[in-house]
């Protein structure tokens, strides 16, 4: 009987520390949050962003931190999907939920850029293959002149 209980004080302790995290959150965050929920989704409405993309956002109030979905489809991102991260890539409060391997990606960028407030992580068909081949992007009309001379191949 005491086991039982024992569970169950646990089961509540950790939903009421659910609750105290969320509720750290400031209007600034949860503003955020919603602009990123909505970006997730519009990205993949338009196919910007395929089952796999996603896009985080720089923490308003410690720019050290930065917004992440748990790892998941894009079209199925919920503000309680959100996560946060520091700059080592690492969630905050994890609470044992998948993460993406590129959120690296993300907070090396976020590290070395103070001025990067967003970044969108695609794997865009139309784009790809002039990343893996030898085969130079040009532009190629009037739109395209910001890209110049040429892009490079990484």
């Amino acid at each position: 009987m005491k086991k039982l209980k024992a569970s169950r004080s646990n089961k509540n302790a950790n939903k009421s520390a659910g609750k105290a995290r969320l509720a750290k959150r400031t209007p600034a965050d949860k503003q955020t949050i919603e602009d990123l929920v909505a970006a997730n989704r519009i990205l993949y409405a338009q196919s910007v962003l395929d089952g796999y993309g996603h896009v985080s956002a720089r923490h308003d109030t410690n720019s050290d931190r930065f917004w992440l979905s748990r790892g998941m489809a894009p079209g199925l991102v919920t503000a309680g999907d959100i996560m946060e991260f520091d700059l080592s890539g690492e969630p905050v409060e994890g609470q044992g939920r998948q993460t993406y391997a590129e959120r690296f990606i993300h907070s090396e960028i976020y590290k070395r850029r103070p001025d990067v407030k967003a970044i969108v992580h695609s794997h865009s068909p139309a784009v790809i293959p002039f990343g893996v081949t030898s085969v130079p992007l040009r532009p190629i009309f009037h739109m395209s002149g910001f890209l110049g001379t040429g892009v490079p191949i990484f």
